[in-house]
């Protein structure tokens, strides 16, 4: 069993980005050695396709009982099957998600991934999640679009849990749940798990997982390392920039880094994709 497994998954509708995240991986020579995980959360006809780029491959059910799981789609399960990765998979030491709308062109930001998640908080000594903040100096809600953010996240937390809990999370930089890192032995899981429960017998909000997990680091104080916005870039609060010398997608100011993880959220799904052959960027992207 190797010591890190990277995880992600999806259902029949997001097949395309799916296999675009897996090859993303699989096509880094860095990727060797390290185990790729798959969540069929109903790809039905492209499991098998898809599953011949992974390495484990599991349906899970739901991880979690609430009110509205009979309503509720079958591919929320990706989502809340996160606190519970290592239960799916288990015998990994260090675990790493990415949504399969997110790809990776820049191996160094997997590489920050697992470092943050090898750290320890100085004080306690518990181990840290690594993630990013939906932080930097060129996204839309830093600026333009800050009251719009700010009122779709608030509502998120209210829904989740109550008014004064989302006054007081919604001053902090929320973080982004679609792309994380975590050691087997972190209470975080345990911790995400609960806070997502109580969190689902009052919402089914497709923010919920990600209000559980800002809790449990802003509320709950369990650590973090955040890392920096190109190692999980928010397509939609900023549109990437390709190089004209190499076709790289870079962050739209400079200095210009080269984007690490490519996240491909919201009204931005078909834009910047992941071309196989030879590991380059589809042209949809500006």
């Amino acid at each position: 069993m190797t010591e890190i497994a990277i995880v992600t998954g999806a259902d029949a509708n997001y097949a395309g980005m799916l296999e675009e995240c897996l090859r993303s991986i699989r096509d880094k020579a860095e990727s060797r050695g390290m185990t790729l995980c798959l969540l069929d959360v109903g790809l039905g006809e492209h499991r098998d396709r898809l599953a011949a780029l992974a390495d484990r491959v599991v349906e899970p059910g739901w991880d979690i009982d609430f009110p509205a799981r009979p309503q509720t789609p079958g591919y929320f399960r990706a989502m809340f099957a996160r606190p519970f990765l290592p239960r799916h998979f288990p015998g990994h030491r260090l675990y790493l998600w990415i949504d399969a709308d997110a790809w990776v062109q820049d191996w160094r930001a997997v590489e920050l991934f697992i470092e943050g998640a090898r750290q320890s908080d100085p004080a306690s000594g518990q181990p840290c999640l690594a993630v990013v903040p939906e932080i930097d100096r060129s996204y839309r809600n830093l600026t333009g679009a800050w009251q719009e953010f700010h009122d779709v996240i608030h509502k998120s937390y209210a829904e989740a849990f109550d008014q004064a809990t989302a006054d007081e999370l919604v001053r902090y930089p929320l973080i982004n749940s679609g792309v994380f890192a975590m050691r087997a032995e972190a209470p975080h899981w345990q911790a995400w798990a609960d806070t997502l429960k109580a969190a689902l017998q009052r919402t089914t909000s497709s923010l919920v997982e990600q209000a559980a997990i800002n809790h449990v680091v802003y509320r709950q104080k369990l650590p973090a390392a955040l890392l920096p916005s190109w190692c999980n870039w928010i397509c939609h609060h900023a549109a990437p920039r390709r190089d004209p010398a190499s076709g790289a997608l870079t962050e739209p100011l400079l200095p210009y880094q080269q984007l690490g993880i490519v996240h491909r959220t919201m009204w931005t799904k078909n834009r910047w994709g992941y071309e196989a052959k030879g590991g380059t960027q589809t042209g949809h992207g500006a």
